[in-house]
């Protein structure tokens, strides 16, 4: 059974057990989801409540946003068999296509949860009052998942030995952590929260 058709009660047992996966890719990937949905509920709330003032840029938001929770359930599904892999292929020597792999799920669970960050900063701007919080809170998780990604990716290059690979992805997570900033700022800024 995939994520997406389990409980969330199954999959958090599952992550709470004496198995190797699910783990951090596939937990990401979720609070990831859970964040695209409820800025996908603020959409539509709004466009219930104000259709012909929300306009189709929320419409294609909320879209975006259904994309993105379904393809972050999807990559938690990948991310636990990229890990199932490694450490199969490690048991019997080297695994760098393994550990490449294993470093790009969670690469792609970062950028699905940036464009959730990114889609937020709209959510928080046109969505009504009484629901931009559960985007601002959707957008919090999202950033989270996207952080804790990022740490994944950064932590998995320590088992590949291929530098134009590792500096790719150095440099691939730099541009989205600092992409996710300053769409999660703006989010900020729209939902007046100091820190």
């Amino acid at each position: 059974m995939s994520f997406e058709e389990s409980t969330i009660g199954s999959f958090l047992d599952g992550v709470a057990s004496e198995r190797v996966t699910p783990a951090g890719g596939s937990a990401a990937a979720v609070v990831g989801a859970t964040g695209a949905a409820l800025c996908e509920m603020v959409c539509i709330h709004t466009l219930a409540k104000r259709p012909d003032d929300a306009g189709d840029e929320l419409r294609d938001a909320r879209e975006e946003l259904a994309a993105c929770r379904h393809h972050l359930l999807t990559l938690a599904d990948s991310d636990a068999e990229a890990v199932d892999e490694l450490l199969a292929a490690l048991s019997s020597g080297p695994a760098t296509a393994e550990a490449k792999r294993a470093t790009g799920v969670p690469l792609a669970i970062a950028e699905a949860c940036l464009s959730v960050v990114e889609s937020a900063t709209l959510v928080t701007e046109r969505g009504t009052e009484n629901a931009v919080p559960d985007a601002g809170t959707g957008a919090f998780l999202a950033r989270s998942a996207c952080q804790a990604s990022i740490f994944t990716v950064r932590t998995n290059l320590d088992q590949i030995s291929d530098a134009a690979f590792t500096d790719e992805m150095r440099t691939r997570t730099a541009a989205l952590d600092e992409s996710t900033e300053a769409a999660f700022a703006d989010v900020l800024s729209n939902i007046g929260y100091e820190r």
